[in-house]
């Protein structure tokens, strides 16, 4: 009797080993190994994707049920951009950026110029006021930009938009103005860290650069018969 009973605990403990090491490695991310976060799917530090829960929070390596379609799985269709191609079409948008602010800031300093003295304004103070009002364009100018164009249906920058590159959600759909404000603005800390964030997308496993974690955005490319137009959307 003790053998038989001996026999059947080491069997449960057999059994268990396997579920509780499917546990603890459901719990961690495999690419970097830091732990996941409640309810996440993809991995807030490298941006890889984790793999699905059930609700008691076990996974199966024997499971036979069909696999589920999930709309992330639409994404294995698109390939994502790179570095130097985000380089480029950042270096497009910059330039376009820049010279629509230049633009308006050159008309101040010529009222400036030309009605400052009437206003008892000296030069200094209209050079310093021009430099001011074209910050303030620039900066004004290239959130509307970014947020307004990557929001559209063109789902992209017309720098992008050239080089064939899309900003999609992490279920490969359009995203939002507001979301699209919030990856703008995380892009000065992409900036303030060495420019290092604006790198990651060289190394991270869906291409990612830090401004694009948070707020859960991927940049791709999209196939030849959906590339560059600037008339069609």
């Amino acid at each position: 009797m003790r053998r038989c009973s001996g026999l059947f605990t080491e069997q449960r403990v057999q059994r268990t080993i396997p579920i509780r090491m499917e546990m603890v490695l459901d719990q961690v991310c495999s690419n970097c190994g830091n732990t996941r976060l409640p309810d996440g799917r993809f991995c807030l530090f490298c941006g890889d994707l984790l793999s699905e829960s059930n609700p008691q929070g076990l996974v199966s390596s024997q499971s036979n049920k069909p696999p589920v379609y999930s709309p992330s799985a639409a994404l294995a269709d698109f390939e994502y951009a790179g570095f130097w191609l985000r380089a480029w079409a950042g270096a497009i948008d910059v330039g376009l950026e820049a010279g629509g602010a230049l633009a308006p800031t050159f008309a101040i300093d010529l009222v400036l110029k030309h009605f400052g003295s009437l206003l008892g304004i000296s030069p200094f103070v209209s050079k310093v006021a021009t430099g001011m009002a074209f910050i303030l364009i620039l900066a004004v100018g290239s959130w509307l930009y970014c947020a307004f164009t990557e929001s559209s249906s063109w789902r992209a920058t017309v720098g992008k938009r050239i080089l064939g590159l899309q900003v999609v959600t992490a279920d490969g759909e359009r995203i939002g103005f507001g979301q699209a404000t919030v990856r703008h603005f995380m892009k000065f800390l992409s900036l303030f860290f060495l420019t290092i964030g604006f790198m990651m997308a060289g190394w991270t496993k869906r291409r990612q650069a830090l401004h694009d974690i948070p707020s859960d955005c991927l940049v791709i490319r999209v196939p030849p018969k959906r590339g560059f137009s600037l008339l069609c959307g």
